[in-house]
């Protein structure tokens, strides 16, 4: 039940960190900035948001690659499955994927295997 309850939070967790980013850049491209400065503001409201996953991530007592999973899944997988979902609301969050679908689910599942990876225990050696 552990591993499910990993799972289905880490996806839920990408979801919702793809839905906050998203807005953290329309209200970054709102206020006008320029370029430059706009993309150095997104880059750090991005790192303070990683900060925030895994503070929840540890809240939540799930183990600590699910962190950086979540954050793969939601900066690769999410826009491009809200922007091919046919409700306006979900192609807003959408935003502008630079990827194309099969790039996209490549970097997630080589991310899913890396925390595959590190969540695997090695057994005891006697």
């Amino acid at each position: 039940m552990r591993g499910a309850r990993a799972v289905l939070l880490t996806i839920l967790l990408a979801g919702l960190v793809a839905v906050i980013q998203q807005g953290l850049v329309r209200l970054v491209q709102g206020s006008g900035a320029a370029p430059e400065p706009a993309v150095i503001l997104i880059l750090l409201l991005a790192a303070f948001l990683g900060l925030l996953t895994g503070v929840a991530t540890r809240a939540m007592n799930l183990p600590g690659a699910v962190a950086p999973t979540s954050l793969v899944m939601a900066w690769t997988v999410a826009p491009v499955i809200f922007a091919a979902l046919p409700w306006p609301i979900f192609q807003a969050l959408g935003g502008d994927a630079a990827i194309d679908a099969t790039e996209s689910f490549a970097l997630a599942v080589a991310a899913i295997a890396a925390a595959i990876t590190l969540g695997v225990q090695m057994p005891d050696r006697e």
